[in-house]
């Protein structure tokens, strides 16, 4: 080496350790005896340096090819330890130092792939002990360098939850205005509201915030305006044996004496637990930072401004103060609201002056021939844009009325165009401070709003393309050149013409504050259409905002939330969950929450160096796990960069400093176990049978096995139905029980039959029970009717006859679509002398569909017979297709379906009053679908009045004494009895799981004349919302039918204080959060919550064992189904026994604890009142029906006393309908019954279940 350059690396012949101040200790490297000549070692010190030019052949063997490549490219010096003062050891210790990459780069090339892999090949050997530093051997206190990531060797799901909670440090904000805003926020917190409110509190917001909501949104603001420098998450720093500190990249190897930092992000995610006020930290913050501004990037920071003559000084100062981004507008509102003054001049001033900046395009190659594009200008805008699911518009409309100030922020509201709907729709009312429309205003216009409140499908309509955008514009003529004016004095262009091609979205002219998405979580995606118009505005500061941000991924609380420890500290039960679930593992959800977290940094909230920059972008997965390999991924835990990344990004208080602020309304939380009537025991004793009989004779083997591994789909629709059967199954057809049977009974008498004794004990045990059901004149009456049956006592005896199932059996079982005719037709006729007068006629009536039905079905049971290709009946051995099959259609839904089905009706047959019984046939076309000919005539109907609704049957009048007084489910029993006892006082949440339970349970509430509205998983997200905000708002909607698949995230349903689950949700987290729907911050009630189980039942045993595994178990079922222990449930299931006496008359039936009266009921007028359409729909309304009458020819049939038909959308004509029980496709599993509600019953929506 040259004497400049060995100079220069401080490498001389006096050199010594002294001199090695640029170098990295890196440690020490232990060899048996070296054979260093004696003569070329100084004996001036403890440690001399080995130089590659001094080395003998024998000494460059014992280091190793790697350590002598390394210290003759001058990479590594090394100093052998040999001590003047003791006698020379038996084995060598040598210091190794390295050159930093930072330094010397001049002279040592350190970016050679070869050298570098020679590096990490000894790292593993370095010893990093202070005790062999100091040139002491002791084998025990050998510590070798980590060549790899520090490991944090916790789970995902340990790391969220032990994130400290937001401490704000206002003292350490620069910006003068970050800093006051967080100091009013901070004094705005309070836990006992005083009445000086308005001295006291966040200017424009109405409610106190809790300490905790104050200080998350203190953080929120100290983040977006004070970003700290943080270090390149490709480090990690690390400690040599000497003391000093240096930088090691593991992934690449690299060694830096000097630290590199990114600027943290000025955002992340708000992961504040449900139901604890997200909504109102986010309106905090906006009011907290009104008419804050972005700052221009400095890279694009403009010149100061020159002018053609000497400006006004009001002028330059609006412009320097725009160039710097200071609030003046805010401060000068502040100033008119506290002395009075009108400064309207000064305001007009601003906003002549608005700060603007460009940016330069980059073209990626230049030619002679490159035309340079124009610079993008963008105009500086303090407006805030929220983006969120159009079923939670509503709410978060209802909540910035809640607790805003009328006048504090204007607001503008953008919603999709509905079909028939005016592109610009006004304000509701005259006090609605938000305008709501479908199209964007100009820039300029955007610049006066606060919030931009986007639903997500609106937000993904800025990107749509040229022809969408010209038609949605509808504009006539196209100029040839732009004359639209300009924003302020700035050079952007305030377009609104269609010079340029393209759709140029207004948005994308403005540098906005800040972007918050509710429910973020959706948004780690990296090509969804919403990512791709976010990424593209100019943002300077991005919130996600989701208690979930990664599937899974949620506070310990909220899963803790379902348990009832009485006695134990809560926050013992929480540290032993947290700890339980410590460990590390990368499974298939875990892998894809870190994967949905990785999308959300790099794409959405754009951090570095995650996100595309000038620099590059740094792999995800590369950095935030630890790779024990240098190329391949090994995955063997996180790493300490994904610890920082975290804490950079989220926000959420822990709970017990939750607690320290507010206490929620206490929660009673109970299971209800209910005796099955005797219609459950049956229907649940069923299944039991297909399970035994498939399995015994199946011999337990073959694809015939429903627990074989190729009938996984096949078994999870049986278990579905199972679940759906505790609360009521029609499915069964007598058919099906002969069926099964005939299975059986054949198998049992086979000479060769490979089964044990007790096999055969168990399925006589089960076959003898259901064989009972052949003579239930109830029982099969339902099912072909495909009703849920309810007991009736003192039915008007001039048509039970018509309505009765089981006539003349007592107590009168009468079908709840039955029911329902029969109640309308005497309550529409309630003032006159007989109000039962017809009602035989409605009976004949209602009869005659339910054998219109049973002939449709046996019609096409019969043309499915002859076709040839069509799979046999049992698909596996003994289970009937209706086991594996959709949910039946009720009779009423099977009308719906019928005539939406119909596209060329057929010609109806006349019915005349001299022929009032005429009988409705019914014919099966060529696609299998029904067609009703004709039907009787029933009594013309006419328009109630409100005397009409409010009259009552005389105090004499036998139809007061006919009364409902149990049904064939126990559940729905119960369900009746809780909606009467608590409707009056209480708002009520049911949720449910399957169209069929929401369907019998909205006939029940219709029946008790209690309004309300099901919120179902195929409703438009439009409606979804106006029912949630209905619920909150009408008093007179007392209850919310909520399928669990859709409506247990999101939602703040805090206006119910009673919580129903019809069937277990034998999963923690998906039952905390339908909990939390009502438990939650504004919730001034006690919270009931009940879970109903039927008691002996597979339900009762499947529940208690999903109660007992643990959270890591639950992960790893899938399919809940598929945990070991309740396929051994399913296995071994036992029959529900039958008592003898609760075989016949009304101990078969679930009885009421009070009878319900059906006809003549109070409070009709309230429950018709209500608006089951909005006030502007009553002529549409009008058209509609008329519409229906052109095309519809067939009496539908259905009541117009309840709304469920108006609430749910029914399949289109163009759908294929067939009758119900369905006949199996390939594999049988995959029924097209329709559904109610939309869509057919298997939907890609997963199953509670499992």
């Amino acid at each position: 080496m040259e004497p400049k350059l060995t100079s220069q690396l401080g490498i001389d012949a006096t050199s010594s350790p002294s001199d090695l101040e640029p170098y990295i200790a890196l440690g020490c490297l232990h060899f048996q005896q070296l054979g260093i000549n004696s003569d070329s070692i100084s004996h001036s010190s403890d440690w001399t340096e080995l130089r590659y030019s001094n080395l003998s052949e024998e000494a460059k063997l014992v280091l190793g090819s790697e350590v002598t490549r390394l210290l003759d490219a001058y990479w590594i010096r090394l100093f052998l330890h040999r001590p003047t003062d003791l006698p020379v050891p038996s084995g060598s210790i040598v210091r190794v130092y390295l050159v930093p990459e930072d330094w010397g780069q001049k002279y040592i090339d350190r970016k050679k792939k070869e050298l570098k892999k020679l590096l990490r090949n000894i790292l593993h050997r370095v010893d990093t002990s202070s005790v062999s530093w100091s040139g002491v051997y002791s084998g025990d206190n050998i510590r070798y360098f980590d060549p790899w990531a520090q490991p944090e060797n916790s789970s995902l799901f340990y790391l969220f939850n032990k994130l400290q909670s937001p401490a704000p440090t206002p003292e350490t904000i620069k910006c003068k205005y970050a800093r006051q805003a967080v100091k009013k926020l901070l004094e705005s917190a309070t836990t006992t509201p005083s009445d000086d409110f308005k001295e006291q509190g966040l200017t424009g917001l109405k409610t106190w915030l809790y300490p905790y909501q104050a200080r998350s949104a203190s953080v929120m603001i100290q983040r977006e305006a004070e970003p700290q420098l943080q270090l390149d998450p490709r480090l990690e720093l690390r400690h040599s044996p000497n003391g000093k500190r240096f930088f090691f990249g593991a992934r690449d190897g690299s060694f830096l004496q000097e630290p590199q930092f990114y600027e943290s992000n000025r955002g992340g995610i708000l992961a504040e637990t449900m139901g604890l006020g997200k909504t109102i930290i986010c309106l905090a913050v906006v009011l907290a930072t009104k008419g804050h501004l972005p700052h221009i990037p400095p890279a694009y920071q403009p010149p100061p401004c020159v002018r053609n003559r000497v400006g006004k000084l009001s002028d330059m100062a609006a412009s320097i103060m725009g160039r710097n981004s200071i609030p003046a507008k805010m401060v000068l509102e502040q100033r008119e609201e506290m002395t009075g003054e009108d400064l309207s001049v000064l305001k007009h001033i601003l906003d002549r002056n608005i700060p603007h900046y460009e940016i330069p395009v980059e073209v990626a190659r230049y030619n002679r021939n490159t035309a340079v594009p124009s610079p993008r200008p963008l105009v500086l805008c303090s407006g805030t844009i929220i983006v969120v699911p159009r079923n939670l518009l509503h709410q978060w409309q209802g909540e910035i009325r809640k607790h805003v100030f009328k006048g504090s922020l204007k607001i503008l509201v953008m919603d999709t165009v509905q079909k028939r709907a005016a592109k610009v729709k006004a304000p509701q009312t005259e006090e609605e401070e938000m305008e709501l429309k479908s199209e964007l205003p100009s820039a300029t216009e955007l610049l006066k709003y606060d919030i931009i409140l986007f639903t997500r499908a609106r937000f993904e309509q800025e990107m749509e393309s040229v022809s969408g955008y010209y038609d949605r514009r509808s504009v006539r003529s196209v100029p040839t050149v732009c004359t639209c004016p300009c924003i302020g004095l700035s050079d952007v262009k305030d377009c609104r013409c269609k010079v340029n091609e393209g759709y140029g979205s207004p948005l994308k002219k403005l540098h906005w504050l800040r972007i918050i998405i509710d429910e973020g979580h959706s948004f780690s995606s990296s090509v969804s259409n919403a990512v791709q118009v976010a990424k593209q505005l100019q943002v300077e500061r991005r919130w996600v905002v989701s208690g979930t941000p990664a599937k899974n991924l949620v506070g310990v609380e909220v899963d803790l939330s379902t348990l009832n420890e009485n006695g134990t500290d809560s926050a013992q039960i929480r540290e032993r969950a947290i700890e339980g679930m410590r460990n590390f593992s990368q499974d298939g959800d875990n892998a894809k929450a870190v994967e949905a977290l990785g999308l959300l940094a790099s794409h959405f909230l754009m951090v570095r160096p995650w996100s595309d920059s000038a620099e590059g972008k740094l792999e995800w997965q590369n950095y935030i796990f630890r790779h024990e390999h240098q190329y391949h991924k090994t995955y063997s835990g996180f790493s300490s960069c994904f610890l920082r990344t975290l804490e950079g990004l989220v926000v959420k208080t822990r709970p017990e400093d939750v607690e320290k602020d507010i206490v929620l309304p206490p929660m009673k939380q109970r299971v209800v176990y209910l005796k099955p009537c005797w219609f459950d025991k049956m229907t649940a004793n069923l299944f039991i049978q297909v399970l035994r009989a498939n399995a015994i004779t199946s011999e337990r083997s073959g694809v015939d096995y429903l627990f074989d591994k190729s009938s996984i789909k096949p078994r999870h629709n049986l278990i579905k139905n199972l679940r759906q059967s505790n609360f009521t199954w029609t499915g069964f057809s007598p058919d099906d029980v002969a069926s099964t049977l005939e299975t059986s009974q054949k198998y049992l008498s086979k000479p060769d039959r490979n089964c044990t004794k007790e096999d055969e004990e168990l399925l006589l045990e089960s076959c003898g029970i259901i064989s009972s059901l052949m003579e239930s004149e109830g029982w099969i009456a339902l099912a072909k009717a495909h009703e849920v049956g309810m007991a009736i006592e003192n039915w008007p005896q001039e048509s039970e006859e018509y309505f009765a199932m089981t006539y003349p059996n007592k107590p009168t079982m009468v079908g709840i679509t039955q029911l329902l005719e029969g109640q309308a037709h005497v309550d529409n006729h309630i003032r006159s002398q007989n109000p039962s007068n017809g009602l035989d006629v409605v009976g004949r009536l209602t009869k005659t569909k339910l054998q219109a039905l049973e002939e449709a079905e046996n019609e096409t049971k019969v043309m499915r017979d002859k076709m040839p290709d069509e799979p046999p009946k049992l698909l596996k051995a003994g289970v009937p297709s209706s086991c594996v099959g959709g949910q039946p259609l009720t009779s009423s839904r099977w009308t719906a379906a019928t005539i939406a089905a119909k596209a060329s009706p057929t010609k109806k047959a006349k019915a005349t009053p001299k022929n009032p019984t005429l009988r409705a046939t019914s014919k099966v076309d060529e696609a299998g679908s029904p067609t009703v000919l004709a039907s009787p005539v029933r009594p013309k109907k006419r328009k109630l009045t409100l005397e009409d609704e409010k009259a009552e049957l005389p105090g004499d009048s036998p139809l007061r004494s006919t009364r409902i007084v149990g049904t064939t489910s126990a559940k729905l029993t119960y369900l009746m009895q809780m909606v009467a006892k608590h409707q009056v006082e209480e708002k009520i949440i049911i949720f449910y799981d399957g169209d069929n339970a929401a369907f019998y349970l909205a006939q029940c509430l219709d029946a008790l004349y209690v309004d309300h509205r099901i919120y179902a998983r195929t409703l438009e997200n439009t409606k979804r919302s106006e029912y949630v905000a209905l619920f909150n708002e009408d008093p007179d909607i007392r209850v919310l039918l909520i399928d669990v698949a859709c409506g247990a995230h999101g939602l703040n349903l805090n206006a119910a204080s009673v919580v129903l689950i019809v069937n277990p949700i034998n999963r923690p987290s998906i039952e905390a959060q339908a909990i939390k729907r009502a438990h939650r911050i504004g919730q001034t009630r006690q919270v009931l919550v009940e879970t109903l189980v039927l008691e002996g039942t597979i339900e009762e045993a499947i529940f208690k064992r999903a109660k007992k595994m643990s959270r890591s178990e639950h992960h790893e079922a899938k399919e809940l189904e598929d945990d070991d222990k309740i396929i051994d449930i399913l296995k071994n299931a036992k029959v529900v026994p039958i008592e003898s006496n609760e075989c016949h008359g009304i101990a078969q039936f679930a009885q009421l604890e009070t009878p319900q009266r059906i006809f003549g009921r109070p409070g009709r007028e309230k429950y018709h009142r209500v608006g089951h359409v909005d006030k502007n729909e009553g002529e549409n309304a009008k058209k509609k029906k008329q519409r229906k009458k052109r095309h519809v020819q067939v009496d539908d049939g259905i009541s117009s006393t309840g709304s469920l038909l108006t609430q749910i959308p029914i399949l289109g004509p163009s759908s294929a309908v067939q009758v119900p029980p369905q006949a199996p496709q390939a594999g049988g599993s995959n029924s097209q019954t329709p559904s109610l509600f939309g869509v057919g019953y298997h939907s890609s929506s997963g199953s509670i279940f499992g």
